[in-house]
């Protein structure tokens, strides 16, 4: 039965097309909130909020290097993922940075770079793509929240410390294709780019002081049609940052078009001259 883009039933009958609409979802959705979610963990909210987000994770079973019987083992890691290890992205989100990255296998000494990655929920799930395709992941982040700035929101939220970031990782993910790189983003990559030829680089940084850091240590290294997805577009400062014309050409690179675009998410491809690739 289809859904539109509110989560509205369309129902047909068998006699006249389409005479009857409810929306039922909205309905549902607004009990749980009133009447059940304020006494749930946040873990268990988690676990609740899959029964309507997990059919955002349908792009895993058309991942182009996988065959078929990998793309389901896959989706069932990234759904135990989900029901152990708290974090903050969609679905859709992740199995769309996993389509990407799924595209193929890794050359000779390429990474995927994650910038900011809280509890590892995200690290974990890219680990076993990366792992499935012979790549690295490089793994920046505090360890201590987002960098504290005045009146932002998000400062010094999302903290979780190396140890428990590994720890859920050598669980649920594939830690031994993992390289942690603790530190804020101005003391790590804007100081010293990533020396490896990157394919992927997935920003989850709430801020666009540092989506600005990673980029500047990121783009000396991507490839030639390297892609940057940012789980921060819906923060206006950052979607600013990225959208705007002095950006890229601070770094000598034409604007990147959005290749893709979900929930919080946006997908640039970036181009750039052969002689960078």
């Amino acid at each position: 039965m289809p859904f539109d883009k509110q989560g509205i039933v369309l129902a047909k009958k068998e006699k006249g097309g389409l005479l009857m609409i409810s929306s039922i979802r909205p309905h549902i959705h607004c009990r749980y909130k009133r009447w059940i979610r304020p006494h749930l963990s946040p873990k268990w909210q988690q676990r609740v909020k899959l029964l309507w987000t997990v059919w955002g994770y349908y792009p895993i079973l058309t991942t182009p290097c996988l065959k078929l019987g990998k793309r389901i083992g896959l989706l069932f890691d990234l759904l135990w993922i989900d029901w152990n290890v708290q974090h903050g992205h969609w679905p859709g989100e992740i199995a769309r940075v996993i389509k990407v990255i799924g595209k193929r296998q890794a050359e000779r000494g390429e990474v995927i770079v994650e910038a900011g990655c809280w509890q590892g929920g995200s690290t974990a799930k890219f680990s076993i793509i990366c792992s499935m395709l012979g790549y690295k992941l490089l793994v920046f982040d505090s360890f201590a929240g987002v960098e504290p700035q005045p009146g932002n929101p998000f400062s010094g939220q999302y903290a979780a410390a190396l140890e428990l970031v590994k720890k859920n990782v050598s669980r649920y993910g594939e830690i031994d294709v993992c390289e942690f790189v603790p530190g804020w983003f101005a003391d790590t990559l804007a100081k010293q780019p990533v020396q490896h030829p990157i394919s992927v680089v997935y920003l989850d940084c709430d801020l666009a002081k540092g989506t600005y850091e990673v980029l500047q240590g990121i783009l000396p290294s991507l490839r030639q049609n390297g892609t940057v997805c940012s789980q921060d577009y819906h923060i206006h400062e950052v979607k600013v940052l990225l959208d705007s014309d002095d950006t890229w050409s601070e770094f000598a690179l034409p604007k990147p078009k959005i290749i893709d675009r979900y929930r919080n998410l946006a997908v640039f491809t970036i181009k750039r001259h052969e002689a960078f690739c």
